[in-house]
C-alpha cells in the first residue's frame, strides 16, 4: 500500500483511487462482469458475509470469492429479484465504505426495500478485505432459506415453491415484510 504521507499520493488522490475501486467493484457486481472483477481482488483476500445460510461465512481468496460473488449474481441481479442502488460512498485512508439501497423482489408486485453497508480495505486498488453489514440481516437469511439453494442450481418455480413451503417460520415473516411494506410501514425490521 502507498503511503498517505508519500509525496506521489496526496489525500484526494487516494480518495480517487477508491472512488474508482467502488465504481468497478459496483459495475462488475450488476452485470456479473466477473473477467473484470477478478483483477481487483487480492489473491488472499477474505470476505466476511453475513448470516446463518449456505452463502455465510468468511470466504478466502480470489477463487473463492469469485466463485461467491457470481453465485450472488445468480441468485438476485441475473434474475432479477435484487434491484441495488449505490447510494453513497466514504474514505479513509485504508478504507472505502458503500451505502446500498436495494429492493428483494419476492414476487409480482412484492417487494422488500432493504440497506446495506459494505466495508472494503483496499490496498494497490484490490480488495484485501470485506465486511457486508446488512440492516436486516434476518431478512436476508429468510429469504436465502425459502429459495436460496433451489433458484441458484436452476430450479422451477415449483421446487422454489416446495422449497418455501418446508420454511414455514421465514416464508411467514417474508409474507409480514411484503404486507407490512403495502401498508407503507418500511421503517420496522422484524
Amino acid at each position: 500500500m502507498t503511503s498517505p504521507t508519500s509525496p506521489e499520493t496526496t489525500p484526494d488522490s487516494r480518495k480517487q483511487e477508491q472512488l474508482a475501486f467502488l465504481k468497478t467493484y459496483w459495475d462488475c457486481l450488476m452485470v456479473g462482469d466477473m473477467e473484470n472483477f477478478a483483477p481487483i481482488v487480492g489473491e488472499n483476500c477474505i470476505v466476511h458475509y453475513p448470516g446463518n445460510h449456505f452463502l455465510s461465512g468468511d470466504h478466502v481468496g480470489r477463487e473463492a470469492i469469485v466463485r461467491l460473488y457470481s453465485n450472488l449474481y445468480k441468485l438476485g441481479i441475473e434474475q432479477g429479484t435484487f434491484i441495488g442502488e449505490f447510494h453513497d460512498a466514504t474514505t479513509s485512508d485504508d478504507h472505502a465504505c458503500a451505502l446500498i439501497k436495494y429492493r428483494i423482489v419476492v414476487g409480482k408486485g412484492m417487494e422488500i426495500p432493504g440497506e446495506a453497508i459494505g466495508v472494503f480495505h483496499i490496498e494497490n486498488g484490490q480488495m484485501v478485505e470485506y465486511w457486508l453489514l446488512e440492516r436486516d440481516q434476518k431478512m436476508i437469511n429468510d429469504i436465502m432459506k425459502i429459495s436460496g439453494k433451489a433458484s441458484l442450481a436452476g430450479g422451477s418455480k415449483a421446487q422454489m415453491a416446495l422449497g418455501a413451503l418446508k420454511q414455514p417460520a421465514p416464508l411467514a415473516r417474508t409474507i409480514r415484510r411484503v404486507l407490512r411494506v403495502k401498508r407503507g410501514n418500511t421503517n420496522k425490521m422484524l
